[in-house]
């Protein structure tokens, strides 16, 4: 059974595009700071309505549905 070099190529560009797509953005500075910083919150607590923690403990932006 022979690979094709083309078809080596389509798989890998396949399995990057899902990695990429997938990928949650990150949560943005202005979601994390306060006000006096230059964000939008006016507690740190306020963080959970714009961002998730996720497994890896970074902080990821909620999806708006």
């Amino acid at each position: 059974m022979i690979i094709t070099t083309a078809t080596i190529i389509i798989v890998q560009a396949i399995v990057v595009s899902w990695i990429v797509f997938t990928n949650p953005e990150p949560c943005p500075r202005k979601y994390r700071v306060t006000q006096e910083q230059g964000g939008v919150l006016t507690s740190l607590g306020q963080i959970h309505d714009y961002c998730v923690l996720d497994y890896g403990h970074k902080w990821k932006l909620k999806d708006k549905r």
